[in-house]
């Protein structure tokens, strides 16, 4: 009896201990379907029109990103109206339960009203893209003091990106061009949206520094205005500026659609764009790769549609316990010119499976030993196979 008793006892703890394995491996496989089917409700209020590449991309990286993170995300478009954009903010934080988080832009000045909005409903909100205006800034204080459900932002660096464009095309120019004067438009975004803004002061700081190294009279801005961010709109106002206009130069754009508006009058005109006339845009559209290819245009800045990732992986985070006020809670991120050597190895960007990048090597949560953010295209390039 002794022995037999004692016969049992390694079988009965390799029984616990299966038992056991088996019950942790049920909780995380529990864990795991939880993830998939979304254990956070995220509502984005997404400012594009109808086919508006950049804003298709930003949702795309968006819902890859979610997928990863078992975020559910309900993305609704505004088609940049403003009542329509109210309308689907409330529509959003009416629901019950209430969303896990809500992202907005600061798009056609919809942001500070968006701000109230979650706040007054308890639901915290990040402004993606585009944050508040600078002048705005001491009406609603830092996020969390004033509006505490206002958790922050993350936006790219347009100033940054708004100067290489101006800094690209004008060493283009005058290579192209020589000692000579060279006459640069731009064409800026809505003035009421902060992207357009914040580029028009890189292209400005660009037009100063290479004053200051060349001599005032190195560069003449020509032209300027602020348009609909539209091919249509970039077209109209070149073609009916450039009968008047002396030789141009360069063309600075302030997004890829409007620079295909400018191409196109520029053509008609009797240019030859990338020969005589250097045209920069921003984007990192499909349009503007199949361009910078032929050589019309030098190059399209941006990646910043990989925003919708980053702000799924701070949302992972910060529902996770590692939140990104640990840093700031105004992220900023570089964005990055995408030239001809790029568009070589990446001819297709609209095609791309954003699925095939792994996002979580990103997240703070999913890393201990991350530190800071580094929200990089290169970092998300690298992830992709050329062509």
């Amino acid at each position: 009896m002794g022995q037999r008793g004692g016969a049992r006892r390694p079988g009965r703890a390799r029984g616990l201990a299966i038992r056991g394995l088996q019950a942790a491996v049920l909780a995380l496989l529990m864990l795991s379907r939880a993830a998939s089917a979304g254990d956070i409700r995220v509502g984005f209020v997404n400012p594009g029109r109808d086919g508006e590449f950049f804003w298709l991309m930003v949702s795309d990286t968006m819902q890859a990103a979610a997928h990863e993170f078992g975020i559910d995300v309900d993305i609704r478009y505004t088609k940049r109206d403003y009542p329509r954009a109210m309308a689907i903010t409330r529509d959003f934080l009416a629901e019950q339960p209430p969303l896990d988080y809500l992202v907005a832009t600061n798009d056609i000045g919809t942001g500070g009203e968006i701000v109230k909005l979650a706040d007054r409903a308890g639901v915290p909100l990040i402004l993606l893209s585009n944050d508040l205006d600078p002048a705005d800034w001491a009406e609603y204080g830092e996020p969390r003091t004033k509006y505490r459900h206002w958790l922050g932002s993350i936006v790219p660096d347009h100033e940054g990106g708004g100067y290489e464009i101006a800094e690209m095309i004008l060493s283009e120019a005058k290579r192209l061009k020589g000692a000579r004067p060279l006459r640069l438009m731009a064409l800026a975004g809505d003035a009421e949206t902060p992207a357009s803004n914040d580029r028009v002061r890189g292209l400005e700081r660009a037009i100063g520094v290479f004053q200051q190294l060349l001599g005032k009279p190195a560069v003449e801005q020509v032209g300027f205005e602020h348009l609909d961010w539209t091919d249509t709109g970039g077209y109209a106002w070149m073609r009916a500026i450039l009968p008047t206009a002396a030789r141009i130069d360069a063309v600075w754009a302030a997004n890829d659609p409007m620079a295909f508006g400018a191409l196109r009058a520029l053509r008609e005109a009797g240019y030859q764009p990338g020969k005589d006339v250097v045209v920069g845009g921003l984007n990192w559209s499909q349009g503007a790769i199949d361009r910078v290819l032929s050589g019309e245009m030098l190059l399209t800045h941006g990646g910043h549609f990989l925003g919708g990732a980053w702000v799924m992986v701070l949302i992972r985070d910060h529902r996770d316990g590692r939140d990104f006020a640990e840093e700031d809670v105004r992220l900023q991120f570089p964005m990055a010119a995408f030239t001809r050597p790029i568009a070589a190895r990446f001819p297709n960007i609209g095609s791309i499976d954003w699925r095939h990048v792994d996002f979580t090597k990103f997240s703070k949560s999913r890393n201990p030993s991350i530190q800071r953010y580094a929200f990089t295209a290169d970092a998300v390039l690298n992830q992709l196979p050329s062509r």
